[in-house]
């Protein structure tokens, strides 16, 4: 834990508002991607319905860069429980064809279920760097650095005087295991 990290959310006007949108939000994943080594997605299944038309075809066109699918109904800013249904939290490399697919919306909150895969997070090795709750409007960057702050004002996300220092610092339970993961390769990030 270090205690000098900071955490600034989004500025959502009281979750009405998503501010990560159009040429803000391509930014937005150009800058994250320069920063973290993973992202996250999740798929849901309610009720044993299936996956939607759009989940498949994330979830197919993704697939070449996962390196980590889990069940368990826990993932940055949520813990839910709804029966009968069933959580796929997907974990991907950052590759540059990836981010290409991440353009394919154009808000950070389009990341929501019931018709697209939610809740977009970034992962800096093991660290969650970033996470959203799409449908609830709600983004953060965690263990945010004085370049990330600067990012996130001058693009109209957040407001710097908001970035502050969680007592006891920034909790690490956002955290995944994810470093054993082989990288791009040649293709660099």
């Amino acid at each position: 834990l270090n205690s000098m990290d900071k955490v600034v959310y989004f500025k959502n006007d009281d979750q009405r508002t998503d501010y990560c949108s159009g040429a803000v939000y391509r930014n937005f994943l150009e800058y994250a991607f320069s920063r973290t080594d993973y992202f996250m997605l999740v798929y849901v299944n309610y009720y044993g319905k299936g996956y939607s038309g759009i989940m498949k075809s994330f979830m197919r066109d993704l697939k070449p860069f996962q390196v980590k699918v889990r069940s368990n109904p826990s993932w940055p800013g949520t813990t839910t429980f709804c029966p009968n249904t069933h959580y796929k939290v997907v974990f991907y490399r950052n590759c540059p064809q990836a981010k290409e697919i991440l353009n394919k919306v154009d808000r950070l909150s389009a990341w929501s279920s019931p018709s697209y895969p939610q809740d977009l997070a970034f992962f800096s090795g093991n660290q969650c760097w970033f996470y959203s709750v799409g449908h609830e409007k709600i983004a953060a960057v965690l263990h945010a650095s004085n370049g990330d702050i600067s990012f996130l004002a001058e693009n109209g996300l957040a407001s710097p005087e908001k970035a502050f220092t969680p007592q006891g610092g920034v909790p690490d339970d956002y955290d995944e295991m994810l470093e054993d993961n082989e990288g791009c390769g040649s293709q660099g990030r």
